[in-house]
């Protein structure tokens, strides 16, 4: 299967022009992508009304009456922990079939899984990587204790004699899958340099340095998000991955003279998560014996990752036409248990904003990282807001989908 690579993004994004307004009725077929952080939780905390705002959209004996999927950008656990902890919280049966993290398109990426991956990442990183399929897997920390001198942050290891812990069989890095934000980001910053400027060998005693390995090893990031809100006495948002990103662009630039070339990124707002959450929000459709999906609501706290990759993803749906949803591309996400077809019936994606999380209407301390930046970057300034601009905001969970089911005649 062909990587799905940044340029389709790029040319996802030169199709955006005559935005035509989304219809005045919309299908009563509705499922909901509904991002996680700032929308039900806060940090570990339960956010106000959020199990109010699940009522209305349970029977009595606490099944769900609509299609729901739960969209997320974090990447730091397995779907099958996430949809346990969202049990747990919710008092409700949640399966992974339910829940898309950033990473777990990565299942897609058949021609990584038996290559000799860098992951980056925190938690269970090995755990994750062998969950989507990767048979051959070096995390940081490995690498940190194979070749200790490398990372000379620490004073202690400067002492360490190099040839005393060089490893002359070791296996070059083939691709690099950043699911996260590390630890230790002056460690990660320096081994993931020493990675993509050796060609995936940083110890190797052909290394010279007057040459940089151009193109560099395959990178995959997952999780774009710059910025995050913990528990809610916190009120200032926390670092994401697209921080760590960010620090990574500029010092591989400022060292090479380079761009790093991302071969996908993934989570949103890239088109591969929405398609997941699609395909998934239509398994849920088929699973409780109710027609195919034709409107999808998107409910999240970030414009910069929820409202933008819900508009570009509603575009995507309204102009990809033929092969937008390639038959062998779904069949890598997981078991087909509905009719291919039936996934090709959603029309649209609607975003809605909610106040509980990230967003604030006077606060401009959010962004868009690098690849997203080069997805927009041949755009107008009214096609960006257009792409932030949610159909409509919400103080919490509650309202949006009290509003959404009053639409629809189901309130």
């Amino acid at each position: 299967m062909a990587f799905h690579k940044l340029k389709s993004l790029q040319n996802l994004g030169k199709s955006i022009r005559n935005v035509s307004s989304l219809p005045k009725k919309p299908s009563k077929s509705i499922g909901f992508l509904i991002d996680i952080d700032g929308v039900i939780f806060r940090g570990r905390e339960v956010l106000p009304f959020v199990h109010d705002a699940f009522q209305m959209i349970m029977d009595d004996k606490g099944n769900f009456k609509f299609p729901v999927v739960f969209l997320t950008n974090g990447t730091h656990t397995l779907r099958i922990t996430r949809a346990q902890r969202l049990s747990e919280a919710l008092g409700t049966k949640i399966t992974s079939d339910q829940v898309v993290l950033a990473h777990t398109p990565l299942r897609m990426f058949k021609d990584l899984h038996e290559k000799h991956v860098l992951m980056v990442g925190q938690g269970p990183v090995v755990e994750i990587g062998e969950s989507l399929g990767f048979k051959n897997i070096t995390t940081l920390s490995d690498l940190a204790i194979m070749f200790p001198h490398l990372d000379c942050v620490d004073f202690q290891r400067r002492r360490l004699d190099p040839k005393s812990v060089i490893h002359p069989n070791f296996e070059p890095i083939e691709a690099i899958i950043l699911l996260g934000e590390p630890r230790k980001w002056e460690t990660a910053l320096q081994l993931l340099v020493d990675v993509l400027i050796t060609n995936g060998n940083p110890a190797g005693s052909d290394v010279d340095r007057g040459t940089v390995a151009h193109p560099h090893v395959p990178v995959i990031a997952c999780n774009l998000d710059l910025l995050w809100m913990a528990e809610t006495h916190l009120k200032l948002p926390r670092f994401g991955h697209g921080i760590f990103l960010t620090c990574l662009e500029t010092v591989y630039k400022k060292l090479t003279g380079h761009e790093i070339q991302y071969q996908a990124i993934l989570g949103k707002p890239s088109e591969l998560s929405y398609l997941q959450g699609v395909y998934c929000a239509q398994k849920a459709a088929f699973s409780l014996g109710l027609d195919p999906i034709e409107t999808l609501y998107v409910i999240g706290d970030n414009p910069q990752s929820d409202v933008v990759g819900a508009n570009l993803f509603s575009r995507y749906l309204r102009e990809g036409n033929s092969g937008r949803f390639d038959d062998s591309d779904i069949k890598n996400f997981e078991e087909i248990t509905c009719d291919v077809e039936a996934i090709k019936q959603v029309r649209e994606c609607i975003p809605v904003l909610v106040k509980s999380g990230l967003y604030h209407e006077r606060c401009e301390m959010n962004g868009f990282t690098r690849p997203v930046s080069l997805l927009l970057n041949d755009m107008s300034a009214s096609e960006r807001r257009f792409l932030q601009t949610p159909k409509f905001v919400e103080n919490n969970l509650h309202n949006a989908i009290e509003h959404i089911l009053k639409m629809h005649g189901f309130m």
